[in-house]
């Protein structure tokens, strides 16, 4: 990997492009890659190309791809290069015949529910490592999609606050996909959404298990009660931490073309699908992985030579 004037160069003996960076604090538009072709050589060559995406990926935490006709085929087999896939989403129907695609469809009138900054599924024990979300149907204008960096969020905060922010941990719930629940099933279908959603806790300044870095972990659609706290320390804590996030300064944003597709790193970065669209259609396909195969293997490597 080569860097100039703005731009990371990739690759190896078979393939090689370039990252532009598209915001100092994250998110890089990749040119010169076919993903379709590059995932139909042989198993050394699609390596090769995963190997490289992935080195962009944890260097600009979301990497952005256009013109990309991948086929849902295609599409799922990117993603398990990467690592095992997520279990299916509690909330979100899947593509006909392909369970390992979320389908991800707004009709007109629809309220959203990705319209808040989030991190995916951080009510899982084990949330997804990365998601790879790709454009289908979009809206003839608005619909964009904006990600924000949680490492420029916690080196923005005073250094006396990030102490203080340390040891504290927060609680993550599926937060407003209670209000699908409730409307297919009221009192009763909320109770079965979090009994197969669940929760978990996490540090606030949780850190990135492959670079290290230390990052927020608060999200204004899953995160809001810290623990050992009252309600109002916990909201006073978590709002201020909020309003950073809100901050352009931490945020790079797309706007979607047909076969657009974003792959980012779902430990440090959060993201908020713009509901300005009430009148269109939007459907977006995408496939969760659940696990880092490269760090796991890492570390699968270290713990054999210190055995």
């Amino acid at each position: 990997m080569s860097t100039c004037d703005g731009q990371w160069e990739y690759g190896g003996q078979m393939t090689d492009f370039v990252a532009e960076r598209w915001s100092p604090a994250l998110g890089a538009e990749v040119h010169g890659l076919d993903l379709d072709a590059a995932l139909r050589g042989s198993d050394s060559q699609i390596d090769e190309v995963v190997d490289s995406l992935y080195a962009a990926l944890i260097e600009h935490q979301v990497l952005f791809l256009r013109d990309q006709p991948l086929s849902p085929e295609m599409h799922v087999e990117l993603g398990r290069r990467l690592g095992e896939l997520a279990p299916r989403h509690h909330s979100y129907t899947t593509l006909h015949g392909n369970d390992d695609v979320a389908v991800l469809t707004w009709e007109p009138g629809d309220r959203p529910d990705a319209s808040e900054w989030h991190t995916d599924m951080t009510f899982r024990p084990k949330p997804p490592f990365a998601s790879i979300l790709k454009a289908i149907e979009l809206p003839p204008v608005g619909g964009d999609t904006l990600w924000a960096s949680m490492y420029s969020v916690y080196d923005s905060l005073d250094a006396g606050f990030r102490s203080d922010l340390e040891g504290m941990e927060i609680c993550h719930d599926p937060g407003q996909f209670r209000n699908g629940a409730y409307e297919r099933g009221g009192n009763q279908g909320i109770t079965d959404m979090l009994a197969e959603a669940g929760s978990a806790v996490w540090p606030i300044v949780s850190h990135h298990p492959v670079t290290g870095r230390p990052y927020i972990n608060v999200s204004e659609s899953n995160a809001r009660w810290i623990m050992g706290t009252g309600a109002a320390e916990s909201q006073r804590i978590v709002n201020y931490l909020l309003d950073s996030i809100n901050r352009p300064d931490h945020q790079v944003r797309l706007r979607w073309q047909p076969n657009t597709i974003a792959i980012w790193d779902n430990r440090a970065s959060q993201h908020y699908a713009v509901a300005d669209y009430p009148k269109y259609r939007r459907t977006m396909h995408r496939v969760a992985v659940d696990t880092d195969r490269r760090h796991e293997a890492s570390l699968a490597i270290r713990a054999n030579a210190t055995a």
